[in-house]
């Protein structure tokens, strides 16, 4: 894992958010939770049928991940390739297809697999050689729209770039780039016509209107928004910590009219990591992985009500704990993840 870079602020700025008391807040279920790296937790509904993806350790080296997946808790079925490496990006809502980014050989592409069929099938018009990773796929009206980064490591002002892909079309669009000096691009994931990410030295979060190309940020603090995640209503779910791993780390949701609601705080040493939400039933369920900030290992949980959580609760200070003081959260792109390190 690469070192996070740091760049201390003397400040923290302070918002007025709306937010529950700490007892309001509701403890997340543990989806997947041993001793090993289990991450990247994406699931969905067709019907009866409930579907859960997600990455974890295999073999005898910690660094060594697969891609699995499950129908009603059931049988598991690896569904990277043998001798990769591979991180869940997430579902396509309400369909057997999952979208993944698959490394074999210092090679990282983006490949797409049909639970259904058991057919894995390589995404040719994206990936073109550099480092693509963390996809998320929508498909609105047969129309496929992918989110994906890729990122360039030659030279200290090589590219790091977060691009929206209309699969029908074969348009490609720029949303948002960074160098690999900073490392500090995160993409997050896409719910037509919405699309989320972070990104700088202060790691702040946006949300995209694909239909209007308008874009807002979220939670605009000097704290690190370095995780995100949309629901097809615009509703966001932010990941954010102060300058150190785990320092102070929540969870938010904000609204579409940017009011920002507290719905999770972590023991100190751990953070979010890896958004994603099932949105095929009356609720939002939000899965994340819990990271522990010393041994890089992680478990996945889930707010099974998400856009309830918090709201209920007048508006208080947060941001304050001193903890705060943006830095330049070094993207970990050689895994697909948002793993910091002291």
């Amino acid at each position: 894992m690469r070192n996070a870079i740091r760049l201390s602020l003397a400040a923290v700025l302070l918002v007025v958010v709306a937010a529950p008391a700490s007892s309001r807040l509701i403890n997340p279920d543990v989806v997947k939770g041993t001793t090993l790296f289990e991450g990247h937790g994406a699931a969905t509904h067709i019907g009866p049928r409930r579907l859960f993806a997600w990455s974890n350790e295999v073999g005898r080296r910690g660094t060594d991940v697969a891609a699995f997946s499950e129908v009603n808790g059931g049988t598991v079925t690896r569904i990277s390739a043998k001798r990769t490496t591979a991180y869940v990006g997430g579902f396509d809502q309400g369909t057997d297809r999952v979208i993944y980014q698959q490394v074999r050989d210092g090679d990282s592409d983006l490949f797409r697999y049909d639970i259904s069929e058991g057919e894995r099938v390589p995404l040719k018009r994206i990936n073109d050689g550099h480092w693509q990773w963390n996809p998320s796929m929508d498909t609105h009206r047969g129309t496929p729209w992918i989110v994906y980064g890729v990122n360039r490591f030659g030279s200290p002002a090589a590219k790091w770039r977060f691009y929206l892909f209309n699969a029908a079309t074969k348009e490609r669009t720029l949303l948002d780039e960074t160098t690999n000096r900073c490392g500090c691009l995160f993409p997050g994931t896409i719910a037509y016509p919405w699309v989320t990410w972070a990104v700088g030295d202060d790691a702040t979060a946006w949300r995209y209107n694909i239909r209007t190309g308008e874009r807002s940020p979220l939670l605009p603090t000097d704290r690190d928004e370095y995780g995100v995640a949309v629901a097809p209503d615009g509703t966001a779910y932010v990941a954010q910590a102060g300058n150190r791993c785990g320092s102070h780390a929540q969870l938010y949701r904000v609204g579409l009219d940017g009011t920002p609601f507290l719905i999770h705080e972590f023991g100190d040493g751990r953070e979010a990591a890896n958004l994603s939400l099932d949105t095929t039933g009356p609720h939002d369920r939000l899965y994340f992985d819990r990271r522990n900030c010393r041994t890089g290992s992680a478990d996945i949980l889930r707010l099974r009500r998400a856009e309830l959580v918090g709201s209920a609760a007048g508006p208080v200070r947060a941001g304050s704990g001193g903890s705060g003081g943006g830095g330049a959260r070094r993207s970990e792109a050689s895994s697909g993840a948002s793993l910091r390190t002291r």
